[in-house]
């Protein structure tokens, strides 16, 4: 997969191509249904380059009266491994600024789908919206496409039971803690993920050594203690992870993920980590001084390493291994 900056990037490669455009924070299960389907378009064409055309930064952080931090699923990086996963052949990155937020719907098409990439097919969300004020809907782009040849699908939305599956509704249900309801929007677990910082040591002298990831203006689950598996060396490391402040030693600025990684001894300092959660073990709270807080830590590793064991011996239960 090919990662291109901007349509001046775009090469002969990428031409011809069958498009879709969004967001795409998240790369859920409504997502995933779009890039299968893109799939196809791309065998009814000999193999045309199946291109994502999404933007950076969100639209809706930039377009914010405030311009308030929006919480993301994914951040770019994650969200360019998912779409690599899914298997799309080329990514076109538009960096979204006052141009592109003011650029009409026709003048869109015209210079990014016709002139950049020359579509074939352009296969869109139902109830997607494009250019300036969101002028432009799925029967806008229906029309330009009769107009200059290219072909448009919309695709139905997807639902969890009686829940449209879509970013907004992944954020609430995170931010609730209902990780069942995300995870099965998601189609995965959720994850958090960065580069490990050095932190203030602590968890090395209590015994218990820590990974630490500033969290700041990233979407989590409520704070607390939770089992988690870690990204590391090609794996999945069982753990358990304290999100939040380190009430105990004062603390109360910004959120911080702490994992510790059973089994793990290996140095994660400046390493991009990526932790998927699990299962809430209990809230953040203060602790009378650092036996009661050694004594608790001990307890919630206990507790995280049974319900891995137990979730190990499940999966081998459903794989038919005994």
């Amino acid at each position: 997969m090919v990662i291109i900056r901007g349509s001046t990037n775009v090469t002969s490669r990428f031409t011809k191509a069958v498009v879709t455009i969004g967001n795409f924070d998240g790369v859920h299960c409504g997502h995933q249904a779009i890039f299968t389907r893109l799939s196809s378009l791309s065998r009814l064409h000999d193999g045309a380059p199946r291109v994502v055309i999404t933007f950076e930064p969100h639209p809706r952080q930039f377009l914010s009266a405030n311009k308030t931090i929006l919480a993301r699923i994914t951040g770019l990086r994650a969200k360019i491994r998912r779409l690599e996963e899914v298997g799309v052949d080329g990514v076109l990155v538009l960096g979204f600024s006052h141009p592109l937020a003011t650029l009409s719907a026709a003048d869109f098409v015209q210079r990014y789908l016709i002139h950049g990439l020359k579509v074939r097919e352009v296969l869109v969300g139902e109830n997607f919206r494009f250019g300036s004020g969101g002028q432009g809907n799925l029967e806008t782009m229906r029309k330009m496409g009769e107009i200059a040849g290219f072909g448009v699908h919309g695709q139905p939305l997807q639902r969890v039971g009686d829940t449209v599956i879509s970013s907004s509704m992944i954020r609430k249900a995170v931010s609730t803690g209902d990780l069942q309801q995300a995870g099965a929007m998601l189609g995965r677990p959720f994850e958090m993920e960065g580069r490990v910082l050095p932190g203030a040591q602590r968890g090395r002298t209590l015994g218990f050594p820590t990974a630490n990831i500033p969290v700041k203006n990233m979407l989590h689950p409520p704070l607390g203690v939770w089992v988690v598996q870690g990204w590391v060396d090609g794996r999945w490391w069982g753990g358990v992870a304290n999100l939040g402040r380190n009430p105990t030693f004062g603390g109360g600025g910004w959120v911080t993920l702490e994992t510790h990684l059973l089994g793990y001894s290996g140095e994660l300092y400046r390493r991009w980590l990526r932790v998927r959660f699990l299962q809430f073990i209990r809230p953040e709270r203060t602790f009378p001084g650092v036996d009661a807080l050694k004594k608790q830590i001990a307890q919630d590793v206990r507790e995280a390493a049974r319900y891995l064991e137990n979730l190990a011996a499940m999966n081998a239960k459903d794989q038919g291994v005994e």
